[in-house]
């Protein structure tokens, strides 16, 4: 089972299980208890579409009124958003389009959060939107992605003179940016084009 865990092998899901049946019976119980509860625990914020715990329907960061409102990054999943939260150098808002669009596929619309990513924008616009960045993997999903939310976002983008970027080439083609760290994020932030 642990091997459909993403970035897991064959070896690491073999350890887990190790681990597991070398384990006390209380804390096996405790983590089937806590993996039985976490959907229940677990809500979708309504403004960014991030996975949050807080009972507010809002997410910590979409609900800090400090964060700078000109400013919106567009993130592929809640890893990203984290990720570049711990660099602690981005005080904008964020956007988890929920995926990529590959290539090939004939309906994109279908595989990120399109609509919910218009009206968001629009919304944003009417309170001082200046900028929205790109902060998509740089892999060949990632930059068609890229062009495809663009095409998406320009008609809008024009009308309200919002300009947008994308992270620099801090981050090495083919990087998830999930597994970059800090500093490499930091940079890429401050070199965005």
């Amino acid at each position: 089972m642990f091997i459909k865990f993403p970035g897991i092998g064959p070896r690491q899901a073999e350890r887990f299980v190790y681990f597991l049946l070398s384990s006390p019976q209380s804390y096996r119980q405790e983590l089937m208890r806590l993996i039985g509860t976490l959907k229940d625990d677990t809500k979708v914020c309504v403004s960014c579409f991030r996975f949050h715990s807080n009972r507010a329907d809002i997410c910590s960061v979409c609900g800090n009124a400090n964060r700078n409102k000109e400013l919106l990054m567009l993130v592929q999943k809640d890893v990203d958003l984290d990720n570049i939260e711990r660099t602690k150098d981005y005080d904008g808002y964020y956007f988890v389009i929920g995926g990529t669009v590959p290539i090939l596929d004939k309906n994109p619309s279908t595989l990120i959060r399109e609509k919910e990513l218009i009206e968001t924008v629009e919304k944003r616009a009417k309170d001082g939107l200046k900028e929205v960045i790109f902060a998509f993997s740089v892999n060949p999903d990632g930059e068609n992605t890229a062009e495809y939310v663009r095409k998406v976002l320009e008609p809008l983008l024009k009308k309200s003179d919002i300009k947008i970027s994308t992270l620099g080439r801090g981050l090495s083609t083919g990087l998830e940016l999930e597994y970059s760290d800090p500093e490499t994020i930091k940079n890429a932030l401050k070199n965005r084009v």
